[in-house]
């Protein structure tokens, strides 16, 4: 299963007046990861957009567990990687380490989509491709 890790010190910026990070940081350091993930699997998403022909890999569903407060200073490693592929959807998951203990855990169920004008947004979820899938094993 492939991974991907990013370490990371947190900067004054990313928190809040008592020098925890702000949730929504975290969000933006899954997502950033994701990002890495795919293209460690040679899928950049200028791949994806250009072969591909996706409109996009959307959030259906985000959802956190923070089990203790990251400070600034802390360095921190960003683990993610995919748990499971269904036909048209994929589970997301994220791991933060400090010290090799776990301090947030996160998963992002996120659609394969592909435009469609006549559907409600423009868009629709389509199949993964069997050869994406392959390439994050």
């Amino acid at each position: 299963m492939l991974k991907v890790r990013h370490s990371r010190v947190v900067s004054t910026g990313d928190c809040d007046p008592q020098c925890i990070v702000n949730y929504p940081n975290y969000f933006q350091w899954f997502d950033r990861n994701c990002e890495r993930l795919f293209k460690d699997a040679g899928l950049g998403f200028h791949i994806l957009f250009g072969d591909y022909l996706i409109d996009g890999i959307p959030i259906i569903e985000a959802t956190s567990k923070f089990s203790r407060p990251a400070r600034v200073d802390d360095m921190l490693e960003v683990e993610t990687w995919i748990d499971n592929w269904s036909t048209r959807t994929f589970m997301v998951k994220h791991q933060i380490t400090r010290d090799g203990d776990v301090i947030a855990e996160g998963q992002e169920l996120r659609a394969w989509v592909i435009k469609d004008e006549n559907s409600p947004g423009g868009i629709t979820a389509a199949p993964v491709p069997e050869e994406v899938k392959q390439r994050f094993n």
